[in-house]
């Protein structure tokens, strides 16, 4: 008996020193620092009417202790708009968790809009923390070059079918082009741009108009011709009258076509 004992009281032992040495494992395994290292957004998105603009994208790490530097490369399918000024590489101070790289853009043209994409290379992905799984490894630039818009003053819209109204609306022209653009036509935050061309007809392109409360937004464009033309109707300079034949749609489907005018300023 006394024997047994023993041997029991040993296994106690052995079995309380293996468990002490699981803690301390698992202890040390979940201590290890990892930097974790991600771009903080996955989207930079700028808007601007100049020609060259400068965009700051922030980067960030677990923890701050100790400097660190990590490397990226930018890819873009526009040649000749984007320099990193940043040479591909951001610093942490020690103290700091962000780092910011910075991306110039020149030659901008007017209604155009550019992206840049930003890659972490395999050694900063290597620092992911894999357990929080959170890291943003690509980072996507956008920068649309707006134009320069000029108020010309209240049209009258008139929609008989699809919101069976009529209301004034806020016109404006883009400097150096035949663009208007009607300021919160449907809903406030949302501008409806077209084109008037040279032989009066009007294109709307897709774009968002308003958000429904069940479908999510509600795209547009000009449908006369039930093509992809963006064509909606004509201008006549006379009587300064529009006609816009829109299809009105969400990811589910269409809501229709229906025929608008518009009175210009």
């Amino acid at each position: 008996m006394k024997i047994n004992k023993i041997i029991l009281g040993l296994a106690l032992v052995a079995g309380g020193l293996f468990t002490s040495c699981d803690t301390d494992n698992v202890g040390t395994k979940y201590n290890v620092y990892t930097p974790s290292v991600s771009f903080l957004e996955e989207n930079t998105s700028m808007t601007t009417a100049e020609s060259s603009v400068e965009v700051q994208v922030k980067l960030v790490r677990l923890g701050n202790s100790g400097p660190l530097t990590v490397h990226y490369t930018g890819s873009s399918e526009t040649e000749g708009i984007f320099t990193d000024l940043s040479g591909g590489q951001a610093t942490f101070e020690d103290g700091s968790s962000s780092a910011i790289v910075t991306i110039k853009a020149d030659n901008l043209q007017k209604g155009v809009e550019y992206t840049y994409s930003l890659q972490l290379d395999d050694a900063a992905i290597a620092t992911a923390d894999t357990i929080l799984n959170n890291q943003i490894a690509t980072s996507e630039i956008t920068i649309l070059c707006d134009y320069n818009w000029e108020d010309l003053g209240e049209g009258f819209y008139s929609s008989p079918d699809w919101w069976e109204e009529e209301f004034n609306v806020d016109v404006q022209k883009a400097e150096g082009a035949n663009l208007y653009k009607l300021k919160d036509l449907f809903a406030a935050g949302y501008d409806v741009q077209f084109e008037i061309t040279s032989d009066n007809k009007v294109i709307v392109p897709q774009q968002a108009s308003w958000k429904h409360s069940s479908y999510g937004t509600v795209y547009l464009f000009g449908y006369l011709n039930e093509d992809n033309s963006g064509v909606a109707g004509t201008y006549d300079p006379a009587t300064k009258k529009a006609s816009l034949t829109l299809i009105h749609f969400v990811s589910a489907g269409s809501f229709g076509v229906f025929t608008d005018t518009l009175t210009m300023p």
